[in-house]
């Protein structure tokens, strides 16, 4: 009997492995907090857990992490239908007089839900969390306001490029832009980023292959282009973004996929790398990103400057005087205008059975939307463009 009760008092060695898995959570949940252990970490540490995780679901030609979502969404319905049961059945029993069952079947079905509710945070604090909360571009630096003189050099300086891009774009007989298939485009992405990678070393290392998202309609009707999955390490796609658009918004996600998290990190290295890439598709891409929040800041200084009229007298000027030092802008209204048709092809050629739910869907991304904003704060997709500035001028610098 007493060693029964003794027997009874110990922690099983599922409660133990649990307990050690906890503790070290805890921990380096603690240590998260302190940004230069992160940048230590996502540098010297996340290439490692990286390179084994993103290659073992690189082998699915689907994106596995789309898949555990949907998975995920199923048990978490399954686990609240079987505790209402099992808490009816309990309160029946109770209010019987009759000695309440112990219920081996959903005992042992929750100790399996707790490990993946384990194993889910424990996936996100070392594959996302640490990685998110250390230094932006994992340096320290101190932000500054730029000057209008400034503005118009990293304009005119992008500017050109975006030109040069335009006339050297392949084109078919109608002067529409001939794309490659998709892992053609995503060499050039790869290319890029490792052409960075000195300047960036988290750019290193392996590169899985990205993948159209099952759900695309969805995520087209919610504005989300596409979403890296933390726990997979998988860059996946919505495939109705238009193939001009494509190759920032894969830049984007890739510099997400090797631990640059916040949103104005991924913005920037996605038209950093298109911009400075060879393919003059993917400059032409992330020029056409780049350029026009550039035009906007410029002109917001202006105004903030000068008022708000000579503000806009002065940007129309600076937009004459710099006419040779940007793209042609009738023939890029024709290459955008001819991108999205093309994909709005594609979506009315597919069968969309989730329709009827477009406008929900579409509510709960603004509010979504809106949310990670006020999470995000200083580090939005806005503040992209002060780190496009910092990088330019940066190596002005360096050359003087």
């Amino acid at each position: 009997m007493e060693k029964e009760e003794r027997k009874k008092g110990k922690l099983s060695l599922y409660a133990k492995v649990l307990l050690v898995i906890a503790a070290v959570w805890v921990v380096f949940f603690a240590l998260s907090f302190v940004s230069s252990f992160d940048d230590w970490y996502v540098n010297d540490v996340f290439p490692v857990i990286h390179g084994v995780v993103a290659r073992a679901f690189d082998v699915f030609p689907f994106a596995a992490g789309e898949m555990i979502m949907y998975a995920a969404a199923m048990f978490g319905l399954l686990t609240v239908a079987l505790s209402l049961m099992f808490g009816v059945i309990a309160l029946f029993q109770h209010f019987r007089g009759k000695p309440q069952r112990d219920n081996r079947f959903y005992r042992n079905y929750m100790k399996v839900i707790l490990v993946v509710v384990v194993w889910f945070l424990w996936t996100y604090l070392f594959h996302w969390w640490i990685p998110y909360n250390g230094h932006v571009m994992g340096e320290e630096t101190e932000r500054r306001g730029y000057t209008i003189e400034e503005y118009r050099y990293v304009k005119n300086l992008i500017g050109e490029r975006f030109r040069d891009a335009q006339k050297a774009l392949p084109r078919d007989a109608d002067g529409r832009i001939i794309y490659p298939d998709k892992e053609t485009a995503y060499q050039s992405v790869i290319q890029s980023m490792r052409n960075l990678s000195e300047r960036y070393p988290r750019l290193k290392g392996f590169y899985g292959c990205p993948k159209a998202a099952k759900c695309s309609d969805v995520l087209d009707w919610m504005g989300i282009g596409g979403y890296t999955y933390p726990y997979t390490m998988e860059i996946t796609y919505n495939k109705y973004v238009d193939n001009l658009y494509w190759y920032t918004l894969i830049a984007h996600e890739t510099a997400h996929y090797k631990g640059f998290y916040k949103e104005n990190e991924g913005e920037h290295m996605g038209m950093l790398a298109c911009i400075l890439a060879e393919d003059p598709i993917m400059i032409y891409s992330g020029c056409d990103s780049a350029y026009f929040r550039l035009l906007n800041d410029l002109a917001a200084a202006l105004e903030e400057e000068y008022g708000r009229e000579e503000g806009q007298r002065l940007y129309a000027q600076y937009l004459s005087e710099d006419v040779d030092k940007g793209p042609d802008w009738e023939q890029l209204y024709l290459d955008e205008t001819d991108a999205v048709k093309v994909a709005q092809e594609e979506y009315a050629a597919d069968e969309h059975p989730l329709q009827e739910y477009s406008e929900t869907a579409a509510d709960v991304a603004e509010t979504g939307w809106e949310t990670q904003e006020s999470l995000e704060q200083g580090n939005y997709y806005d503040d992209s463009t002060r780190l496009i500035m910092e990088y330019f001028l940066g190596e002005r610098n360096k050359d003087q």
